[in-house]
């Protein structure tokens, strides 16, 4: 099976690495420095099961690499309108777009561009960043994906997606159900990520000190409201799930979010917290705590993407 992965970072790259090890027919679409040093030499995963080096195609044009029978779409949220416009060139009619990024909105932007009966939506549980260019580290646990046709269906094709990661050894879950997986990882994430990022702290530090537990709490049923009043379908213990995940992480486990803050890298708060606060409006559902840790982060965001304005905002003050 030919596979493109769009966007090589801590899901693309880990996943794809796997793949490839696997003897798939694999190409990388990246950028910068990034693109660089894996053309030079290689991409290289440090993981707690095995730290090896890949050399693989990888480009920054995706007309390199053609029609692919299977695009895995692992870029970040606010990158979802330019890269779908980018990857023309690798999608044909019978190309799948399985997309494995954070957020419940994605498949809506990429039907935009593409069929919706050519998208397939999955989630990605891992602790995996890219730690400098051409370097995946990954932690804790073997990174699963849950992935699934958005009508409920159990297509030949899903199986043969599952089969093929199955064979690089990847835990893969096929369901039927995919848009309840879809919310019960996004009240995780928009707790673990918004409260870890605006606390500038670790997950075990948030889940040790009872004010910081019990705003992550308080943002997941935020999250739960606006879900239920979706009419989405979720465990009536979600929100205790979603806390007992939490648990599960490592102590020292930091969001994706918060790292991009530090590296001063732009940040995915209008897919989390910014599109609970926009949903919530929608429904006349009120969302105070998502929307404080939106208003923080959205500064922050705007001070990393445009600094030239943060500083014309101080003198003018």
């Amino acid at each position: 099976m030919k596979i493109g992965v769009m966007g090589t970072g801590g899901v693309g790259g880990y996943f794809g690495a796997l793949l490839a090890l696997a003897g798939q027919d694999i190409h990388f679409v990246a950028r910068g420095k990034h693109l660089q040093i894996i053309e030079e030499e290689g991409l290289r995963v440090i993981s707690n099961e095995q730290t090896y080096r890949i050399h693989v195609h990888a480009t920054s044009e995706p007309h390199e690499v053609g029609p692919v029978d299977l695009l895995l779409f692992c870029v970040k949220s606010y990158d979802t309108d330019s890269a779908a416009r980018t990857m023309q060139p690798m999608v044909e009619e019978d190309t799948v777009i399985l997309t494995l990024q954070n957020g419940v909105d994605n498949v809506d932007k990429l039907a935009q561009y593409y069929e919706l009966s050519q998208i397939m939506a999955g989630t990605a549980f891992i602790e995996s960043s890219m730690a400098s260019p051409g370097v995946i580290i990954h932690k804790g646990p073997p990174g699963r994906i849950v992935f699934g046709e958005l009508d409920g269906t159990i297509t030949e094709r899903a199986r043969t997606i599952e089969q093929v990661f199955k064979d690089a050894k990847i835990d893969v879950r096929l369901t039927d159900h995919v848009q309840q997986i879809l919310w019960e990882k996004f009240l995780f994430i928009c707790g673990v990520h918004g409260v870890g990022t605006i606390s500038r702290s670790s997950l075990g530090q948030v889940l040790s000190c009872p004010e910081t537990r019990k705003l992550l709490i308080g943002v997941i049923e935020e999250v739960e409201n606006v879900a239920r009043h979706k009419g989405i379908k979720l465990p009536e213990d979600v929100v205790d799930r979603a806390l007992q995940l939490a648990e599960s992480y490592d102590r020292q486990f930091k969001p994706s979010m918060l790292r991009d803050l530090e590296w001063k890298r732009p940040i995915e708060i209008e897919a989390l917290n910014g599109l609970v606060v926009k949903m919530g409006k929608e429904l006349n559902v009120s969302t105070p705590l998502n929307f404080a840790i939106y208003a923080a982060l959205k500064l922050e965001h705007q001070k990393i993407v445009d600094p030239y304005w943060a500083s014309v905002v101080e003198k003018s003050g």
